[in-house]
């Protein structure tokens, strides 16, 4: 099944046909992956062309040296250029000396030396945010959080980017929660980040961790969530998902691609226009 892209009327006055275009994956969950769904990924991605596969967090599910190879080898048949961001799964749960002390490690010698990176794209600033911890004063360590320092050197990675550039912010932890999600929690300072996004100019905040798809417009920031694109993983009535993003700072477009257990297919898009420095939804059903 060939993808879809919505109106086109609406994608040739937009002039969105010409934009960049990003797929955005999450939690992949090496260990618990589906060989199958990956398959589909790689050959419906191969018909979309997109300009980078942005990923966020969760590569692993127990962060062990096989799953990191697995992850590893991955990324490394991705003939797309990829950004990447590590997620809470993807520091020990069992070796707690690993955890505590060198949480890290494995990240940085199979992925990437860098937990924040940043990416310059023509039209597009990426700014990566790491907001897993090893610890925290709750029961529940996967919970994540975005500190002080954190938001003040987002603010600061976007001070020089020109106002006509796409902006875009990639965490691992959501900032909005689904009524059906809210038990687990928003990052922490999150109304703090949101505001300190919006005055810096942030257009977008892609995430994923409670496996499922979902968009919602917050103080005019527009969040983007993905489901679990490759693990058997799933939240009860979500299939393996990932998000087609096109357009630029005017206009946006976010399809939901979803796993029938054969192939991924377009479910359903949604149409924004950023109006008076605010992110606004044009077309498309409301956020779940």
């Amino acid at each position: 099944m060939a993808p879809h892209y919505g109106s086109m009327n609406y994608l040739k006055a937009t002039g969105i046909l010409n934009m960049p275009r990003f797929v955005h994956i999450s939690d992949l969950h090496f260990g618990r992956e589906q060989p199958e769904v990956i398959a589909g990924w790689f050959k419906i991605t191969a018909e979309l062309q997109p300009d980078l596969i942005i990923i966020s967090g969760d590569l692993t599910q127990r962060a062990t040296d096989t799953e990191y190879l697995a992850a590893q080898q991955f990324l490394s048949q991705l003939p797309w250029p990829y950004f990447v961001i590590p997620g809470n799964h993807d520091m020990s749960a069992t070796d707690l000396a690993e955890r505590f002390f060198k949480p890290w490690k494995k990240w940085q010698h199979y992925i990437a030396p860098d937990l924040e990176p940043v990416l310059d794209l023509e039209h597009t600033r990426i700014v990566g945010v790491n907001t897993a911890r090893a610890a925290g004063f709750y029961f529940d360590w996967s919970r994540g959080q975005i500190s002080d320092q954190q938001i003040t050197a987002v603010q600061q990675k976007f001070q020089e980017t020109a106002a006509t550039r796409l902006k875009i912010v990639v965490a691992h932890h959501p900032f909005w929660l689904p009524k059906n999600s809210e038990y687990r929690d928003v990052v922490e300072r999150r109304d703090q980040a949101i505001a300190a996004f919006h005055d810096a100019g942030v257009d977008l905040i892609l995430s994923g961790h409670v496996h499922t798809a979902y968009t919602q417009i917050l103080q005019g920031v527009l969040i983007v969530h993905s489901g679990t694109s490759f693990s058997n993983r799933l939240s009860q009535g979500q299939a393996n998902s990932f998000n087609l993003i096109q357009g630029d700072h005017t206009h946006l477009t976010i399809q939901f691609m979803h796993w029938n257990g054969q192939r991924f297919q377009s479910t359903e898009q949604r149409e924004f226009q950023h109006t008076q420095g605010v992110w606004q939804q044009t077309a498309g059903l409301n956020s779940v």
